[in-house]
């Protein structure tokens, strides 16, 4: 067998034993899950992971019909103060759960015990590299998981945006 294979059959294996040991000692699985959430939440909430929120839904917003209807109407400028302006506001309302999703995402991928050590910052060599090539997989995981809200935030504060021009 390579690697690869190897490695792969072994998490299988290792998987397969801890769901059989957890219904032998009558552990939830969530148990388990919530426990890397948790873990997963601590890191992504202590490095600012999910601070981007606001400047992902400009880099949306400013693609949209609406901007360039609002951009039209009162200047470039203006019109992208407006926006941030509406961004800013509205994050508190969605920042929590685009860091439940990041988390969630990062959950995927590492253990526990691998999220508590990334958040103390004794990072072996192994987990760190572990983690430089897992951030496609996160950032895949965290477009599938928050797509739907970020059209939802960033729609709202296009519509946010447009009534004030109208006010």
């Amino acid at each position: 067998m390579t690697g690869g294979r190897y490695t792969g059959v072994l998490r299988v294996i290792n998987a397969t034993f801890m769901a059989l040991a957890m219904l032998l000692l009558n552990i939830p699985l969530s148990a388990v899950a919530a426990e890397s959430d948790d873990a997963a939440l601590m890191f992504v909430e202590q490095h600012h992971l999910g601070d981007s929120l606001a400047w992902i839904g400009f880099q949306v917003a400013s693609r949209s019909v609406t901007f360039a209807t609002i951009v039209q109407k009162v200047g470039k400028v203006q019109g992208q103060s407006l926006v941030q302006d509406e961004l800013q506001r509205l994050q508190p309302t969605y920042q929590e759960q685009w860091n439940h999703n990041l988390a969630a995402a990062y959950a995927e991928s590492f253990s526990p015990s691998e999220m508590r050590s990334l958040n103390e910052g004794n990072v072996p060599a192994e987990l760190a590299n572990k983690f430089q090539a897992k951030q496609r997989d996160v950032g895949m995981s965290m477009k599938a998981k928050s797509a739907e809200m970020l059209k939802t935030f960033v729609e709202k504060v296009l519509l946010n945006a447009q009534a004030k021009l109208s006010q």
